[in-house]
């Protein structure tokens, strides 16, 4: 006891509140510089220069989310009664600031690990993400990421250190008679409350300084991928909370100049492509698979020469089928990628299937082509209910849901996530062939994620490089050769137009791909066996968004869709991919990506020419920038408008 009193200095409150709150701000820098270390790779490109001015600009969404955090702590400390020094009130005020910054602390270590998933801070919508997770997935996460367990620990313990260093005992105005101790502790109570409302709008009080936002993070940067070093993980998930009402858009006043640029109300039908029906009765087997970014594909990385990739199984069936090279995803989470190819609903505000707007009516491929004829199931390894998976198929029109309860074999467990690739997949080909015909298939793969393990038999086999998601990638790739060995001995194989495509892009093993472009590159492939369907597309812009349009073309569906995405293969609608990179919205057109903060266009490059985006064009090139800005903001406008008025149906079926 005696030996802890020689380390605790009393001191006043007010200074005991600013040392408090200095520790905060320690903290944050700490959890900052330890991000900035896990995910070094991803901010390799920036000069000390730029990763000093990223760090200063992060002081204003540190000074904002300390705030947050300690507000009760810091009106509770403030507050200019006596009783101040009750034990029961002093217990009250060191709970209000261990648990917030506790928290807080742990939101800033978690995404240490969990960015280089989403290359962007860790926002509320987290909370939905897994609220269908078991508690030994979450069990899992703490041993596979037992370092920053550990460092939890030491943060924590060190926080409980530096605050008992210090004891409020007395008052700075205590021995003033009382209306002078009044108002002098009245005054310390509004010089806090107004710097709180300072550091709260960012630093500003001037008319033309909008309240403090996530957007405000691009004024420290010059590319928006180095962005997620001037947030913090607090701050982010404080401000989304509640945040999922999208906007009324009024970027055009006159429809018709709105749908010019992008009509999603789209009469297949009536596009003049010599494809439509092309494929009219064949079955359709959609193929979405864990983390196969295009970095990993050999035939989509000519121009890398002599690299090999690590996907021989694809690339041999790519040699035989339809691929793009210029395809993206629309998100970076699994969960974006479900709406996304199913029901061409992209993420431009949020996961869709966690938002307000989850419960708007919708017409998913399942559901149009049952209206042919078609019997549809989709196949997920994983426990059933995870990710909310099967709750969205049944909203897009699937008829049956297969998962590892129906799969009803544990001996095939990876423990973590659900059935390994090779048997799930295998098990897949034995349930369509008793499935009536035509029938419509989907399976989302789930062995090429996090903890990047493979079976025990093939431990060696695969490529490591450095980066285990790559020895995943290996063995789903071979799981998919095996699949479709298996699925040419059916009866049904040689009348089914195959898709191929990832849920989204991982990993950062080649440094072409640390950008806000490659970042969203993956495979798009359709394959029709004993058919002519081949070829290389390098140049059309292709996204999972089009999906939907194209095979229902493909297949000679005659009624209107609505859809934010377009016919792959139409003459005579635009070719573009759109994605939103940490609250900036992005366009992929021709080459050239536009990126967008919601009201103006920020930047525009020719990611092809400028492989690292380093050469803005805004200015340069007028023109291109007024038509793909016309085509985002058409795009954003029909989107939002059509998601709150519950407008996602052709005018005739709402």
């Amino acid at each position: 006891m005696k030996l802890n009193r020689l380390h605790v200095k009393d001191t006043f409150f007010e200074v005991a509140l600013l040392y408090r709150l200095a520790i905060a701000y320690f903290f944050f820098g700490l959890t900052r510089l330890l991000f900035y270390l896990f995910n070094y790779t991803h901010f390799a490109d920036m000069t000390l220069s730029q990763v000093l001015r990223a760090w200063g600009g992060g002081l204003r969404f540190d000074t904002a989310a300390v705030l947050y955090l300690n507000l009760l702590f810091i009106l509770l400390s403030i507050a200019p009664f006596r009783f101040r020094k009750h034990k029961i009130y002093s217990q009250v005020i060191n709970i209000t600031f261990y648990l917030p910054n506790i928290l807080g602390i742990m939101a800033g270590l978690a995404d240490c690990v969990y960015f280089p998933n989403t290359l962007r801070r860790t926002t509320s919508s987290v909370f939905s993400e897994f609220a269908h997770e078991r508690s030994s997935f979450f069990l899992h996460l703490l041993i596979e990421y037992w370092y920053i367990v550990l460092i939890a620990f030491f943060c924590v313990a060190l926080l409980f250190f530096l605050y008992r260093r210090v004891r409020p005992t007395r008052f700075w105005a205590e021995k003033r008679p009382w209306y002078i101790y009044y108002s002098l502790q009245l005054s310390v109570a509004v010089i806090v409350l107004v710097y709180a409302a300072w550091g709260l709008r960012g630093g500003s009080f001037a008319k033309s300084w909008r309240p403090l936002s996530m957007s405000y993070a691009n004024v420290s940067v010059d590319k928006i991928e180095h962005r997620a070093l001037v947030l913090n993980t607090p701050y982010c998930i404080i401000r989304t909370l509640g945040k999922q009402e999208l906007p009324t858009s009024h970027f055009f006043t006159s429809e018709e100049e709105l749908l010019h640029y992008f009509n999603p109300v789209q009469n297949l039908a009536a596009d003049s492509t010599a494809l439509f029906g092309k494929f009219r009765g064949r079955n359709v087997v959609v193929i979405i698979i864990e983390s196969f970014a295009r970095q990993y594909i050999g035939s989509l990385n000519k121009n890398l020469a002599p690299y090999k990739g690590y996907t021989p199984c694809f690339d041999s069936i790519a040699a035989q089928s339809y691929c793009f090279q210029e395809a993206f995803a629309n998100g970076r989470k699994s969960i974006d990628a479900m709406p996304s190819v199913l029901a061409s609903i992209p993420p431009l505000h949020g996961h869709f299937v966690t938002s307000h707007y989850s419960g708007n009516r919708i017409k998913g491929l399942a559901a149009c082509l049952r209206e042919m004829g078609y019997n549809s199931a989709f196949f997920h390894g994983a426990p059933n209910g995870s990710m909310g998976f099967d709750a969205f198929v049944k909203q897009a029109g699937y008829e049956h849901y297969f998962g590892k309860t129906e799969y009803n074999n544990d001996e095939d467990f990876d423990g973590v996530w659900g059935i390994w690739d090779e048997p799930f997949l295998q098990r897949m080909v034995q349930e369509l062939s008793h499935m009536p015909h035509p029938f419509l298939g989907t399976v989302f793969t789930l062995s090429s994620h996090d903890p990047f393990q493979i079976p025990e038999q093939y431990q060696g086999v695969f490529p490591n490089e450095g980066e285990p998601l790559v020895q995943c990638i290996g063995y789903t790739d071979h799981a998919l050769g095996k699949f479709f060995q298996a699925a040419a001995k059916q009866p049904w194989f040689k009348n089914t137009l195959f898709v191929i495509t990832a849920d989204h892009a991982n990993g950062s093993l080649r440094p072409e791909y640390r950008t806000s472009v490659l970042a969203f590159a993956t495979p798009m492939l359709l394959y029709a066996p004993d058919s002519h369907f081949c070829g290389f597309n390098d140049s059309t812009t292709v996204q999972q968004a089009d999906v939907v349009p194209t095979l229902l073309s493909l297949l000679g569906y005659e009624k209107k869709i609505v859809g934010f995405g377009n016919n792959m293969f139409s003459t005579q609608n635009p070719h573009f991919a759109v994605s939103d990179f940490d609250g900036i919205y992005q366009l992929i057109e021709d080459g050239f990506v536009l990126q967008h903060d919601g009201t103006r266009a920020i930047a525009l490059f020719d990611y092809k020419k400028d492989n690292y985006l380093t050469h803005n064009l805004l200015d340069s090139l007028p023109e291109q920038t007024m038509l793909l800005t016309h085509r985002l903001e058409s795009l954003l406008q029909s989107y939002n408008n059509r998601m709150r008025a519950n407008n996602l149906l052709e005018d005739r079926e709402k």
